[in-house]
């Protein structure tokens, strides 16, 4: 087993932020609590904070987060010279070392775990996350290239060190657009905050799982439509006096999930394990749900109906009523033994959740899919 350190350099001067980025609020905790607690919930066990002096409020914080500080009196030098700090403080008995800036705190924490296996598989020098073809943070780096980055003079910054040992480097592609999403100005904060802690694929998220399982042509068409008309359910029940309780961006991600198994026996299994893989949990019971539903009266309409339904009412990607949807299941498996009294227990249950989901939004389903897909 390897035995990983972390390096965050968190000295920086936050002038385009204004504010002081490693102490920001972020989920529970702040935006250095985030990257410290990114590795420690993988089991990388020491972890290195790059700071100002040793006695500050960052250094103090990252100690009450469980890391271990290494002050940086030449902070103002640029990011090199945190860097150099951070490597300087390794253990002797690290193999690897994950280098973090602290401004980058949306790293799910299933792409870490698969650096760690992936680094533990093959053993590349520097093995690189990588999204929609862009390599991002972190860089899980091999113990060998310490002494490149402790003899470097700077120019060019890790990257031109890192460069040298390109013929031994290795990429993962990873679903995760947090690798490459820095908080530099006060927008970049607020995006980020409501996406912390997120269990679903954003939509460049789910455009790199289709690529990364192969889903492409009529089923992406289909997934894209899905997700259209049930991001319109979901905002026609909001807009009652339930406003807000349904989030659209779950639903979002996981509509556009749904059929990422479609071709394996029971898909939607296969699906959800696959959505699972990536940390993307709550979508992934969603999807794990989409082929029946089984809602009770006194239960409430929540993102996995809203899914389920807007299924029912595409067909490939263009609207239609959902008891044809299921009515054309019965033709297609007529000489199947019990396939028909199964579909048409299906149908009956689909059209029941219809028929709520319509009276409590006060609106037509099938008439906001055909004006949606329109």
């Amino acid at each position: 087993m390897i035995r990983p350190t972390a390096v965050i350099p968190a000295s920086g001067l936050s002038s385009r932020m204004g504010k002081y980025k490693p102490l920001l609020s972020l989920g529970n905790g702040t935006v250095l609590s985030a990257c410290v607690d990114l590795f420690r919930s993988q089991g990388v066990e020491r972890i290195f904070v790059v700071t100002r002096r040793q006695d500050d409020e960052v250094a103090l914080a990252a100690r009450r987060a469980g890391a271990e500080t290494v002050s940086n009196p030449n902070f103002e030098h640029g990011m090199y010279s945190s860097v150099l700090a951070g490597v300087h403080a390794l253990p002797e008995d690290a193999d690897a070392f994950f280098m973090l800036p602290v401004d980058i705190p949306l790293v799910l924490p299933r792409t870490v775990a698969r650096l760690l296996e992936t680094f533990e598989e093959s053993r590349p020098t520097v093995l690189y996350p990588r999204f929609l073809g862009q390599r991002g943070h972190p860089p899980l780096i091999g113990r060998e290239v310490v002494p490149a980055i402790l003899s470097h003079d700077g120019r060019g910054g890790l990257r031109a060190v890192l460069n040298r040992f390109e013929d031994r480097a290795k990429d993962l592609d990873v679903a995760d657009f947090g690798i490459g999403f820095d908080l530099d100005h006060p927008a970049d904060y607020e995006r980020a905050k409501p996406l912390f802690g997120r269990e679903y694929p954003l939509p460049e998220e789910c455009e790199q799982l289709w690529k990364l399982h192969g889903v492409h042509g009529h089923i992406s068409d289909h997934c894209r439509a899905v997700s259209r008309v049930a991001v319109a359910l979901a905002k026609a029940l909001n807009a009652t006096d339930r406003s807000g309780r349904l989030d659209t961006g779950l639903v979002l991600g996981a509509a556009l999930t749904h059929d990422i198994g479609k071709g394996t026996k029971r898909h939607e299994v296969v699906g959800a394990e696959m959505l699972h893989s990536h940390g993307f949990h709550a979508a992934a019971e969603i999807v794990r749900a989409h082929f029946d539903t089984a809602l009770k009266p006194d239960e409430p309409i929540t993102e996995r109906e809203i899914v389920f339904l807007a299924d029912k009412l595409v067909r490939c990607h263009s609207p239609v009523p959902l008891r044809d949807r299921y009515l054309e299941k019965v033709e297609m498996y007529a000489d199947e033994p019990g396939a028909r009294e199964a579909i048409l227990g299906r149908m009956d249950r689909a059209d029941g959740l219809r028929a709520r989901f319509d009276q409590e939004a006060g609106t037509s389903s099938e008439r906001l899919a055909r004006e949606t897909l329109a």
